[in-house]
This record gives structure tokens, sequence and C-alpha cells, in this order.
């Protein structure tokens, strides 16, 4: 099953992209736990990986701590991601860094995706909804 991150205009979703599996962001997180110290990205790390949202509160919590993974992970050499992200593998050829190694199903860099949907809702007032 597919996890779609969005975010709506009452009905209408006006951005939103598919993570790949719900093992995928299960995978990415135990990657951060793995490489990183987890209890520093709270808002990431606690959410659960099913229905629900990062609410326009948690926006900017997320993003700033995105950006912090996104530095640890450039200064660690890339390695394919564990159990998960097997449909992206073409997307990491010749990655330089683990910040390379993660990718949606449309090929973006899962930090620059993150990232961008975070600020389009912050712009909008709307949270960013697990379907």
């Amino acid at each position: 099953m597919s996890l779609y991150l969005a975010i709506f205009d009452g009905e209408n979703d006006v951005a939103g992209w598919v993570f790949g599996h719900y093992s995928d962001f299960g995978c990415f997180r135990d990657t951060i736990a793995a490489k990183l110290r987890s209890e520093d990205y709270p808002t990431l790390m606690t959410h659960t990986d099913c229905d629900g949202d990062w609410s326009t509160a948690q926006l900017p919590n997320l993003r700033s701590e995105l950006d912090s993974i996104a530095a640890g992970f450039r200064r660690l050499p890339a390695e394919d991601p564990k159990q998960g992200f097997e449909h992206t593998a073409q997307y990491r050829q010749g990655a330089r860094s683990l910040y390379e190694c993660f990718h949606n199903v449309d090929g973006e860099n899962i930090f620059e995706a993150l990232i961008a949907l975070c600020d389009e809702g912050i712009r909008l007032k709307q949270p960013i909804t697990f379907q």
C-alpha cells in the first residue's frame, strides 16, 4: 500500500506526492534512528505512519528537523536503504552521500520534496495529510 502525502484545500489536493510504501516511511525513520539521534527529531519520528497529519503548527518544526537530518545525511556515505525503497534504486546510482539515497516514487529527493511540502503547507496554512 502506498503512502500519499498531500495538502488539501477543502476537497481538492493542492500539492502532494507518493512517498512510496508505508514500509519505506518506516525504513526512512529507521535509518534516521540508526545514524542520528532520533530524539532530536520528535515531529518526524513520533508521527504515526498511518492516516493523520502534521498540523500547521508542527510544520515549522518538521521543516527544521528535516534540514538538520539532511545536513547529517550529507556527511554520511551513501548506502542502499535496508528493507525499503527498492522501487527507487535507479535514482541512487552514483549517490555520494546518504542524503542522495532516498527518493519518492517520482524520483524526487525525499528531503527536498518534504521540505517543499512543508513550505507550501506553511504558505497555505494547511496541514500535510497522510493518506
